[in-house]
């Protein structure tokens, strides 16, 4: 237990320099209230940081014990990540057990990438706290853990480490990979946030706040109208980013160091017909403008969860596409939720081997993006399909025992499994608490993947 709360500390110090860059914000715009709670904020990662540091060893991780370091860390970047939200009470609760878990909720939202938001009216707040919500997407979706240990460990722990994150090589080195990963997203970061101040959006928080959540795939409004970066030729810049936070970083390093015929792969085909396929279905059911719904359909499979239109009104057909299409999710090794389209091409494969196999055929493996699969992980990828199913239906049930419809249920808890964010209104202050718990806990293992998360709630050893 001690490695684990050593590394634990190192990562919330690391947590609590990064937001000097929310309270720079708070300096800029004179938010003295917002200043001293992001202030707080920072000394608490510091002072649970150091004393983690203080009485616990850091050595190498095992593979339990890195799924445990992950999966804790999310819930404790939620408990002291919640301090601005208490210490400005933007809720404006009058109990502080209800404050608490209101700020907890919105805080892992923020981490876990999924964008679910309690904030009725962002316009009201400091400019500083909304840039704080959104760059706690960089934080949980660039997964700070893997990064940050990256450069302190090699051997096993990284190894282990990759096996939780699912994270692979895109060059000879661990370390030169998330080096690369680094540099390319600060690139995008940069670069789009100056495309769309070009464009006439000036307001600097507002802007890199959108940035963020769309290559992170966050989806945090920093505004209560968000229909200016949804009209022409903002929104394609939106949507841009949106498919690149969902994209492997093996294609966006491929594409940068200029291996063009051999960027994109199959899994990055299956990802654009999907949504074209998502597309066309929507437009049959629900006959909106065609931008629109790309930019909608492109938001829920790329688990972003942008929205200008209110998903509670719409047909219930138009309901399940999107719960299919965030329920599939966006590439693996990106930030995208979701089961991921490569496990969804895999089960599809597996169909006829199953069917060979009830006539009497042997297969040894099959292949898919250049990659062998054998039986071990055609069976991991149907278990891992199964578990999320199971999860969802039985959060979705909860729901939906709750007093809200099933339809609604369902498409709220697939939201929260894929990291979404997309709402039918279900999610909001007079959510119950324990359904606020519920979908907490939901957000952390969508983010984390739900065999890690079991790993790390049992005992069973590497």
């Amino acid at each position: 237990m001690f490695p684990i709360l050593a590394n634990m500390g190192l990562v919330l110090q690391v947590a609590g320099i990064l937001v000097a860059f929310p309270i720079v914000m708070g300096f800029v715009y004179n938010e003295t209230q917002a200043i001293i709670s992001l202030f707080v904020t920072s000394f608490a990662f510091f002072f649970f940081g150091f004393s983690l540091n203080a009485l616990s060893v850091r050595e190498e991780l095992d593979f339990r014990q890195s799924c445990i370091l992950l999966t804790g860390v999310f819930f404790i970047l939620g408990i002291i990540g919640a301090v601005p939200y208490f210490w400005l009470n933007v809720f404006n609760d009058s109990s502080l057990t209800v404050r608490f878990v209101n700020s907890f909720f919105e805080s892992i939202s923020g981490y876990t990438t999924t964008g679910f938001s309690l904030i009725t009216d962002p316009d009201a707040l400091p400019r500083s706290l909304m840039f704080y919500r959104s760059f706690t997407h960089l934080i949980g979706g660039l997964g700070i853990v893997f990064i940050l240990l990256a450069f302190f460990y090699s051997g096993k722990t990284l190894d282990n480490m990759s096996r939780v994150m699912n994270f692979m090589r895109v060059t000879d080195s661990i370390k030169q990979s998330l080096a690369s990963i680094l540099v390319v997203y600060t690139v995008y970061i940069l670069l789009f946030s100056a495309m769309i101040y070009i464009l006439g959006l000036t307001d600097i928080a507002n802007t890199i706040s959108v940035v963020l959540s769309s290559l992170m795939t966050g989806g945090f409004s920093p505004i209560a109208d968000f229909s200016p970066y949804t009209a022409f030729p903002v929104a394609l810049i939106v949507i841009v980013m949106m498919v690149l936070g969902a994209t492997s970083f093996f294609i966006h390093y491929r594409i940068v160091h200029g291996k063009f015929r051999t960027a994109f792969s199959k899994e990055f085909w299956m990802f654009i017909f999907i949504s074209a396929i998502g597309v066309m279905a929507v437009q049959a059911v629900y006959p909106l403008d065609i931008f629109t719904i790309i930019f909608h359909v492109l938001s829920a499979s790329t688990g972003t969860g942008f929205s200008t239109i209110n998903f509670s009104v719409i047909p219930e057909k138009a309901k399940f596409l999107f719960i299919v299409l965030m329920f599939l999710g966006g590439m693996s090794f990106s930030t995208a939720g979701g089961i991921k389209i490569f496990r969804f091409a895999l089960f599809l494969k597996s169909i006829p081997l199953a069917i060979g196999y009830s006539i009497g055929k042997e297969y040894e493996k099959i292949e898919f993006d250049g990659k062998d699969y054998d039986r071990k992980d055609l069976l991991t990828n149907l278990i891992f399909i199964f578990l999320s199913s199971i999860l969802v239906v039985v959060t979705g049930a909860l729901l939906a025992f709750s007093g809200f419809g099933l339809v609604d249920s369902m498409f709220e808890a697939v939201s929260a499994f894929a990291t979404s964010g997309l709402s039918v209104g279900i999610v909001s202050v007079a959510l119950d608490t324990h359904l606020k718990l519920a979908l907490s806990i939901l957000m952390v293992i969508g983010r984390v993947e739900i065999l890690p998360f079991l790993v790390a709630m049992t005992k069973i050893k590497d």
